[in-house]
């Protein structure tokens, strides 16, 4: 992908801003232009109503915003669809934790080897968490009555499928009512529609505690004893279906593509570089390349050769490498850092490369170079 003129990248740049396109929503909510992100994310959304992890990123960007009512709102949409996409949990996790609810984020989502954040924001989301994390308001406990409302319309929300929107209404009600146990019974039932059996089953526990040992409470005991054995018996099933499934040799772990071919460059009327390179992923983060190119500066065309290293950490690129100018019955030698943003397509074939290029002479005679250089890289290739 090539720019005419200098002043041609900024007008394509601010363009592209207004492309309605999911690396563009990312970029937008990156540089924390978060308004204009949710804009670009409820056009998308227009056209793809059914993308669960467009709609995890779209809830993210309203409660990165404050809007947390339609942000759990969004979340329920999608939760019945989810399956096993681990984005919308990691998104989840991130709302909860914005909202101030930490226990109840990390029964969401925690980072592991099987648990990996997205690439595209791993590295901003603790940035965000720390600067527009909801301070909780030291709010006046309601009445009982009033309890008694919010603990109906929550058991409502849970019967109606509204799962995570109940989820957040029994939070905020057991916080108040620390020591009420019907509370924790509908906040367990909701958990366990959710999917969050292990939490489901520590709340009928807290019921249990609450209850205690009244002799006017055993046909409730009774009940909530039953009630943990069968929330229990789907954690132990879920524990053996996943044992079964980890041991199939069928089953064979994705570590995506390892190959990679860029192509890019700048056009302006004094200078003009296009570049390409071929490379091989070394380890999950880091490549190595070959580069080829040409130059023309002042009416002068150079062919560039070389070899380059990358390394990669959610959208940030550096690298460096070797590079050889020849042309114009001369040669030389330069050394080459690239710094630079890459925005990886959601299906983590493609991504739209942005760096600045800089060249060290290492020979005489050689010039010292600092250009910007826009493209896209193909992965592609057998899998680990």
């Amino acid at each position: 992908m090539v720019f005419a003129g200098q002043n041609q990248i900024f007008i394509s740049g601010f363009a592209a801003y207004k492309e309605v396109s999911n690396e563009n929503a990312r970029v937008l909510l990156l540089t924390e232009n978060i308004n204009s992100a949710i804009a670009v994310y409820a056009q998308l959304l227009l056209k793809d109503s059914t993308n669960v992890s467009l709609s995890s990123e779209y809830a993210y960007a309203l409660a990165l915003n404050g809007i947390y009512d339609a942000a759990i709102i969004r979340l329920d949409k999608i939760w019945g669809q989810k399956a096993n996409n681990n984005d919308v949990n990691y998104f989840a996790s991130q709302i909860f934790a914005l909202m101030g609810y930490d226990q109840l984020a990390g029964e969401f989502w925690n980072e592991s080897e099987k648990n990996v954040p997205p690439y595209w924001i791993s590295t901003k989301a603790p940035e965000f968490l720390q600067k527009r994390k909801r301070k909780q308001p030291n709010a006046a406990i309601p009445s009982r009555d009033e309890l008694v409302t919010r603990f109906k319309h929550a058991n409502r929300m849970t019967a109606q499928n509204f799962t995570i929107q109940s989820i957040v209404l029994f939070e905020e009600i057991v916080n108040l009512y620390p020591n009420e146990y019907l509370p924790q019974v509908g906040y367990s039932i909701a958990l366990e529609k959710a999917g969050l059996l292990e939490k489901s089953a520590q709340t009928i526990e807290t019921a249990l505690q609450i209850v205690g040992d009244n002799p006017d409470q055993n046909d409730t005991k009774q009940f909530l004893n039953q009630r943990l054995v069968s929330v229990r018996n789907k954690i132990n099933a879920q524990g053996q279906n996943s044992a079964s499934i980890a041991s199939s040799p069928d089953v064979k772990e994705d570590n995506g593509p390892v190959l990679i071919a860029y192509a890019g460059g700048f056009i302006a009327k004094s200078y003009t570089s296009l570049n390409a390179r071929f490379g091989n992923y070394c380890t999950k983060s880091a490549y190595v390349s070959a580069d080829l190119g040409m130059t023309n500066a002042a009416g002068t065309s150079y062919v560039n050769i070389g070899l380059s290293g990358y390394n990669r950490q959610g959208i940030f690129v550096e690298g460096f490498g070797f590079s050889a100018a020849l042309g114009n019955s001369t040669a030389a030698l330069y050394g080459k850092i690239s710094v630079g943003l890459s925005f990886m397509n959601k299906n983590r074939t493609s991504s739209l490369d942005i760096f600045l290029d800089g060249k060290l002479p290492l020979t005489k005679g050689g010039v010292t170079t600092v250009g910007l250089s826009v493209g896209q890289s193909i992965y592609f290739g057998k899998r680990k």
